[in-house]
């Protein structure tokens, strides 16, 4: 059992991965639940064992940029913690990215500690390519039946979105971002083939080493990301300035694998990624094995020498002797430059080949390139509003209805720095920025091969929700640890007295338990707040599945006992609740949630139901302020109000009958004004949630114009 802590962070570090590419990347918040679950008592059960009895563990980090790293997420869990005591915007948000910055230290802590040991280099780098393997191939044989991945390929016939009508999104289920990872392992690979034939490797061993190129590359494109493309090209000129001494093994031995992948994507292209199935796969082995060989074939004629002549050689050179030696290395040299024509030739094929498949989509048709502007603009006035500590988790989210200048979807803002200051305004945003750095000098000083597939993961998250995606995260502090797994470890021996020495050893002591203190009080909170989420999220689940509404009722009833903050699991309980049940826990859980659009127009809609006019109105205008471009409701608030004016007629209440007339009039009008408003801006319109005047609206409207003629003045 010696070590057993080691190897069960190792286990769980090889488990969460392997999890969070089953569980879409961590998106969702029911998939992190059992995740940071299960972290917190891997934490807690090596928590005791290891930080009290062995402080020594500590001593590695005492390098700044260390305990920068694994400091950084837990301050960021610390923002949220606050937030959470002070009533932010969303609370249920809050909730979630507090849960999930103290699992993403957690995991950084494990991390850093299983690179501390000899063996957690090659368990870290072995772990990283099962990751990317597992990713790629079960997108790729999805598409040839092997097998079954939900939503693996994404259709859309518009050229903006799709150049070929397909687009390949992984376990992910968000192309994208499954792109960007794609290219990050794609990259990690291709510079890690300088230091590989610096070792002179068996011919195993480069196989081995660019076996992944084909799949990795396959996947990247057949994601049509062209933020991913960009990304990658980017980190890929940096990887060339770091790497300028070891740039003949990539670009020599990737030329053949990646012209093969071209063939393949150009060929999965063209039958929108359909293809006949067992035909194809052997295409598909054909052009990976071939590749495979080629590229090996160029290395050697690339490193072809005489095996005369060896630099532990030393002969006495006559003059003929002198004139074969010459004859020998200019027939070596052209051999060279044979091979670095034929691999000029190759990659340039290969780009042409992806080139013609793809021109239109990446010199034309920049819709959503727009569309992001515009969601930028609209995230900046919001982050005006609170710069400094923002306004919780899930700002944009909770926000985006009411302050978006345009119809579009966008529950994401697109941009995992703008959505950070969002949530934690600048104070959050210096601390990524501290972090992001720190990695950054890690990887650069430790390991430079990191550095390219790090920046790809930075870069793209500028530019789209990565950051959103848990797993996104786990590689960033996956490759933090593989980076400082490559430090050397030097026993220092320095002479000291034994009181000096004993002085030490106490502060180490202290240090250790204070770490020990803070470092259980964390997990066991961590454990307890993702237990009840994962409660909460099982009953809600578990009421979605049941036909029966009394039962599902009792579910929904304890999902919300477990936790208050679901706004889901209320929203659903009101769909098959009784207007007063409903109200009843509508106002309960606006009290975590005082601007959730959904929420406030719940409340309106319940109260219309009963025909309580004046509280019906009160919260209707509230919920017109939060989401002006909801046609649904739109229409429906009108036919209530019509409704509720006639009842009051009925009912002799002609004072509240002519106000509601009135008010039905006037959002009837304010309603076509905003319509007129955006059918006017023709091409410039993101009329994603298709705001429209729809015929109801429109009978409804000339009913309630036709009684307000008939009003008296006053």
């Amino acid at each position: 059992m010696q070590n057993w802590e080691w190897k069960l962070s190792a286990v769980g570090l090889l488990v969460m991965g392997a999890f969070s590419c089953w569980q879409t990347g961590i998106f969702f918040a029911s998939d992190m639940y059992p995740i940071v679950l299960g972290l917190s008592i891997v934490s807690l059960v090596i928590g005791f064992s290891l930080l009290t009895r062995s402080y020594r563990v500590w001593e590695n980090a005492t390098v700044f940029p260390d305990i920068l790293v694994l400091l950084c997420p837990f301050l960021m869990m610390a923002l949220y913690v606050l937030h959470v005591l002070s009533q932010p915007l969303f609370a249920q948000g809050t909730f979630v990215e507090l849960l999930k910055w103290g699992g993403y230290g957690t995991f950084a802590v494990m991390a850093y500690y299983v690179g501390s040991k000899k063996e957690g280099r090659t368990l870290l780098q072995a772990g990283w390519h099962g990751i990317g393997l597992l990713l790629s191939l079960s997108a790729i044989f999805d598409i040839y039946g092997l097998v079954n991945i939900p939503h693996n390929i994404v259709y859309n016939s518009n050229p903006g979105i799709s150049a070929t009508g397909a687009r390949l999104a992984g376990m992910i289920q968000y192309p994208n971002t499954f792109g960007a990872l794609m290219a990050a392992f794609l990259l990690e690979r291709l510079f890690a083939l300088g230091p590989l034939m610096q070792q002179r490797p068996s011919t195993r061993r480069v196989l081995l080493g660019i076996l992944p190129l084909a799949p990795y590359t396959a996947a990247l494109l057949l994601s049509e990301s062209r933020g991913g493309w960009l990304a990658a090209g980017v980190a890929v000129a940096a990887g060339l300035v770091l790497e300028r001494r070891r740039l003949a093994p990539p670009l020599v031995l990737a030329a053949a694998p990646c012209l093969g992948t071209a063939l393949l994507y150009r060929q999965l292209a063209h039958v929108q990624l359909a293809p006949v199935p067992w035909p194809s796969l052997l295409w598909l082995a054909g052009l990976w094995a071939g590749g495979m060989l080629a590229g090996l074939g160029l290395w050697r004629l690339y490193q072809s020498r005489h095996p005369t002549f060896s630099s532990k050689t030393h002969v006495s050179l006559h003059s003929d002797s002198q004139a074969s030696f010459t004859n020998i290395h200019t027939h070596l040299r052209i051999r060279r430059l044979i091979a670095m024509l034929l691999v000029a030739c190759i990659w340039t094929a290969s780009f042409a080949t992806i080139w013609f498949t793809v021109k239109e989509r990446i010199t034309a048709n920049y819709g959503t390139v727009s569309a992001r502007w515009i969601i930028y603009r609209d995230a900046w006035r919001l982050i005006q509003q609170a710069p400094w500590w923002g306004q919780g988790g899930y700002t944009w989210r909770m926000s985006y209805p009411t302050i978006q200048s345009q119809p579009y979807v966008g529950s994401e803002v697109h941009s995992g720095y703008l959505d950070i200051l969002l949530n934690t305004g600048i104070v959050g945003f210096m601390i990524l920025v501290f972090l992001l750095i720190g990695i950054g000098w890690i990887l650069y000083k430790q390991y430079c091969v990191l550095v390219p597939p790090y920046l790809v993961l930075v870069l793209h998250a500028a530019v789209d929700f990565d950051w959103s995606f848990g797993l996104v995260w786990i590689l960033i502090f996956w490759l933090a640890a593989w980076g400082f797994s490559r430090r050397d470890r030097i026993e220092q021996s320095t002479v000291t007295n034994v009181a000096s020495l004993s002085a030490q050893h106490r502060s180490k002591k202290v240090i250790s338990t204070i770490v020990c203190v803070l470092w259980l009080c964390t997990t066991m909170s961590l454990a307890g707040f993702a237990l009840r989420g994962e409660m909460s999220s099982l009953l809600q689940r578990q009421a979605l599945q049941t036909k029966d509404s009394e039962y599902s009722q009792k579910l929904l009833h304890s999902s919300l006992r477990w936790n208050p903050m679901n706004t889901d699991a209320a929203l659903q309980l009101v769909r098959i609740s009784s207007p007063e049940e409903g109200i009843r826990v509508l106002i309960q859980s606006l009290s975590y949630a005082p601007q959730h659009p959904g929420l406030v127009w719940k409340l309106a809609n319940a109260y219309g139901e009963l025909g309580e006019s004046k509280p019906f109105t009160r919260w209707l205008s509230l919920s017109n302020v939060l989401d002006p471009y909801n046609t649904e409701k739109q229409s429906r608030s009108l036919e209530q109000l019509l409704t509720l004016s006639r009842d009051q007629m009925a009912l002799g209440n002609t004072d509240e009958s002519y106000r509601l007339i009135r008010l039905g009039v006037s959002q009837y009008n304010k309603y076509k004004h905003m319509v007129e408003q955006l059918s006017g801006q023709h091409a410039q319109l993101h009329n994603d949630r298709k705001f429209i005047l729809t015929r109801e609206a429109e009978e409804w409207g000339s009913q309630l114009d036709r009684l307000a003629q008939i009003l008296p003045d006053s």
